[in-house]
């Protein structure tokens, strides 16, 4: 197995630059997001292209021993799959041979109570939540578990472990690390053993490298119970790798962050997204939960920057730490219609090179920050003043919910806080962002896309001299969960892009998004669509090139509602509920 690729470098740890073509074939996917901007953008696909997409056909399936809320990654010619069993495999990609496989802790189930029928009663067994990440360079997985501390453990204990393995063979490469300890801003800490509320994974995880060369991987976790007040804290936990690998002078001692030190919630969760991360800062968007404007210094219903600093060998256990630098409070739960409006229900990207930090939420609502001033409660930083892109909304948004350039009027639906209750979208239905969006970049501009639920994937204009989300460029003729009446359903389509650079005819659009019911508490069936991502017919539809229930030997089987979509060196996977991951190719 190769150990670093030019292109396995620039997807994990550097900023990338716009090529205008690539001649590199292979390209390694070890990260959710495609790479640490989470752009979602392979942008040195050679194979597919919007030509031969049509051609598209199901290649072989990958079977495994669960369901799978993570992404799969791929590196090399292996593929990764990690399920709720815990368990991890590595399968060849040409043959489907499965290399290795080991169950890593005993699952646990989270549907216990009688009569219980709700989100978690689709699993029977809760494991690996977080897509792990692989460190190319040095042929190391890291990866997170929950899960009983052995299978005969009560179902009630459960603790949160971070592995290091060996990426050919599963082993461990160091112990493992039980993720504990209490926050370095206050507030309590991780929770283990039979402590409720209870943290639970479900960001991806994060590897940093900052100028020294040092590396760190980032843990992000969510909660389980969100009352603003407490108990319980969304937190982003870092370790120091040379700590992990117990270098002379460290040892694995975190560096702990807690959002919300003076009240409660605050999950990082961006429905299975990964952090971002631009040299040593981390961008990410909170949840539910205590926020800066209620109490200063927590950070709940905000987009944070957190800067990482590494240890420093036999000072603390070479412990490294995270500060807050900077935010951007979108709102607060408090006096609000309704209470459940995750500005964090979607992950962010950044453009690092012009300075965009991208994300939304359960508002459906796209905001488009400065990252290099995210304006904490002020506006005008904003390259965009927040709008409705989800769906296409009623003035004075303006066209397609672009707002106009003048100042923000709190009456106008873009800064109502219950804008997108049911009871006030033109259709009674919920338009959330759950996927995070996704963006790639022309010769002379960017496009912007996503996919709220109960709607249509959506495209928008980039403007490289403003750095503005300018216009509606046009949208897919899909609608995630079909027709239900409303509110609908969830969580609309995950996406990620390819591209070879910039060259005509090679950019395309995925998803996978639930083709009719709601998935967020039902096993429902998906689908694989792709779409052209710059040919637009009769104005504005998006050109579709192929979906794999137009042919009953393409079935992808069911959907997975955390689970984006890879697309490497001509083959796209998909992971499923159905304990498989499906492979696509020409």
């Amino acid at each position: 197995m190769k150990l670093l690729s030019r292109t396995s470098a620039l997807a994990l740890i550097a900023a990338p630059v716009l090529f205008l073509a690539s001649s590199v074939h292979a390209v390694d996917v070890p990260t959710v997001g495609v790479n640490n901007t989470r752009q979602g953008w392979n942008k040195f696909e050679t194979i597919l292209t919007t030509a031969n997409v049509p051609r598209l056909k199901k290649i072989r399936e990958f079977a495994v021993d669960e369901k799978m809320d993570t992404s799969p990654l791929v590196v090399g010619d292996k593929l990764y799959v990690f399920t709720m069993k815990n368990t991890a495999y590595v399968f060849d990609v040409n043959t489907g041979a499965e290399l290795a496989k080991r169950q890593l802790a005993a699952p646990f189930d989270p549907c216990t109570k009688p009569g219980q029928m709700d989100m978690w009663c689709i699993y029977h067994n809760w494991g690996i939540t977080s897509t792990p990440v692989i460190d190319v360079a040095t042929n190391t997985i890291y990866a997170t578990t929950f899960g009983k501390p052995n299978a005969g453990s009560n179902n009630q204990e459960r603790n949160n472990m971070l592995w290091i393995l060996d990426a050919n063979t599963l082993a461990d490469k160091k112990p493992p690390v039980l993720i504990a300890g209490n926050a370095d801003n206050g507030g309590g800490g991780i929770t283990n053993g039979f402590t409720t509320p209870y943290q639970k994974m479900r960001a991806g995880l994060g590897l940093l490298a900052d100028a020294g060369g040092n590396k760190a991987v980032v843990v992000p976790f969510s909660m389980n119970g969100e009352d603003p007040h407490g108990p319980g804290h969304g937190f982003v936990v870092a370790y120091d790798v040379r700590g992990l690998n117990r270098e002379a002078g460290f040892m694995p001692t975190p560096a702990i962050w807690n959002v919300t030190p003076g009240g409660g919630a605050g999950g990082v969760w961006m429905s299975g997204s990964g952090p971002a991360i631009d040299g040593d800062d981390i961008y990410f968007t909170t949840g539910n939960g205590m926020d800066p404007g209620t109490i200063p210094g927590n950070f709940a219903e905000s987009f944070v920057k957190l800067h990482y600093t590494a240890g420093v060998a036999n000072v603390n256990n070479g412990k490294p730490n995270l500060a807050v630098v900077d935010f951007w409070g979108a709102f607060s739960d408090f006096a609000r219609e309704f209470k459940d409006q995750d500005l964090g229900a979607a992950g962010v990207f950044i453009i690092p090179g012009r300075g965009n930090l991208v994300g939304g939420g359960k508002d459906g609502i796209l905001y488009n920050l400065n990252k290099d001033n995210l304006g904490k409660n002020r506006w005008d930083p904003q390259f965009n003043l927040p709008f409705v892109a989800t769906y296409l909304p009623n003035n004075p948004n303006g066209l397609a919910g672009l707002p106009t350039t003048t100042p923000a009027d709190p009456n106008w639906p873009i800064v109502n806080l219950d804008r997108n209750v049911p009871a006030h979208t033109p259709t009674g239905k919920s338009y959330h962002i759950h996927g995070t969006p996704v963006y790639m970049e022309r010769a002379t501009k960017g496009i912007v896309y996503l996919w709220g639920e109960n709607e249509r994937p959506k495209a928008y204009n980039f403007d490289f001299a403003t750095k503005r989300i300018t216009a509606f460029r046009g949208e897919g003729t899909q609608f995630a969960s079909g027709n239900l009446p409303p509110p609908g359903g969830m969580p609309g389509g995950r996406l990620v892009v390819s591209s070879n650079g910039t060259v005509d005819g090679t950019g395309v659009v995925w998803a996978v998004y639930p083709t009719q019911g709601d998935a967020n508490s039902r096993v429902v069936h998906g689908a694989l669509v792709a779409y052209d991502a710059t040919t637009l017919i009769n104005g504005t539809q998006m050109k579709q090139l192929f979906h794999s229930d137009a042919n009953g030997a393409n079935n992808m089987g069911n959907f997975a509602k955390y689970s984006t979509p890879v697309v490497a060196n001509g083959k796209v996977y998909v992971g499923t509920f159905s304990n498989k991951v499906v492979q696509y190719g020409l």
